[in-house]
């Protein structure tokens, strides 16, 4: 099988920005996903396809930099086409310096089509003090596509004792099928969103999970596994499940994101729990 590879012309960085810009196409051949094209723009890239569990690809996202600054554009765009069944995960935290004053932009378009799968599981993202972001991560889903997906953002770095007290993000979710909208989630952080008893409540760490389709079934049994935590929070709509935490550090709440995959991955992939290899190095 050979992959296609385009690398397009990068553009000159103005004054240092990156416009970069990473898109994969997922096909299904022979009851087999490949990572059949992939096209990259300044610092995002793949590298080679993973199969832990026979027909199911796995790739990780790599933004060689380590950061954004502001000014930068980052677009991602995966799209799985019919009956294909993709891993994407990340190798390390993404990371959103503070800005010059500029802002920095992060979208993500996921596509999945019609019999397809899609577990989206990024490390967390952290957003360093006086940094300026907007991120938007949008799904579109097809007749019997499935997602499993979620989203960490650290506000500053609770291990350094930095906080997040100056700039501002907006965080966007965004779930469509056929062109319906399911879920629009979108969340303005900042000191004082960050601090208010409505809002964070002072947490470090605001981390959304989200399922589709899901049943009052599972709601009940993901509700059992997240009892024992205070600031949290389950619930379904449109047949999305939508989960979120509260916490002051990423790892404590990607171990429970990650035992709600494995609980519920053989109702909804029909597969059992296999974690990317890269989260055990």
């Amino acid at each position: 099988m050979v992959v296609a590879l385009e690398k397009v012309p990068e553009k000159p960085a103005e004054f240092g920005r990156w416009q970069g810009a990473l898109s994969l196409v997922f096909e299904n051949r022979q009851e087999k996903t490949y990572l059949t094209h992939r096209s990259h723009q300044g610092p995002l890239l793949v590298q080679r396809p993973f199969y832990p569990e026979g027909p199911v690809c796995h790739v990780y996202l790599i933004h060689p930099p380590g950061g954004v600054v502001g000014g930068d554009q980052l677009t991602i765009a995966i799209d799985c086409r019919v009956d294909t069944d993709v891993v994407v995960t990340t190798p390390a935290a993404g990371k959103f310096y503070r800005s010059n004053g500029q802002l920095a932009d992060q979208q993500v378009l996921l596509k999945v089509a019609k019999g397809s799968v899609l577990e989206y599981m990024p490390q967390e993202t952290i957003l360093f003090d006086g940094a300026v972001v907007k991120t938007k991560t949008r799904v579109e889903l097809d007749e019997n596509s499935r997602f499993f997906g979620w989203e960490m953002v650290s506000l500053g770095r609770p291990a350094c004792h930095e906080r997040f007290s100056q700039g501002q993000a907006t965080v966007a979710i965004e779930v469509f099928k056929q062109d319906q909208p399911l879920l629009i989630d979108r969340m303005v952080l900042n000191e004082q969103t960050i601090k208010a008893s409505s809002g964070l409540a002072g947490h470090a760490l605001v981390a959304t999970l989200v399922v589709y389709p899901a049943t009052k079934a599972q709601l009940d049994k993901v509700r059992v596994m997240i009892d024992e935590h205070r600031f949290s929070g389950v619930t379904l709509r449109n047949e999305v499940l939508i989960v979120r935490l509260l916490a002051e550090q990423a790892e404590p709440v990607k171990t429970v994101f990650t035992a709600i995959w494995a609980a519920l991955r053989p109702d909804f992939n029909q597969r059992q729990p296999c974690l990317p290899r890269i989260w055990s190095t």
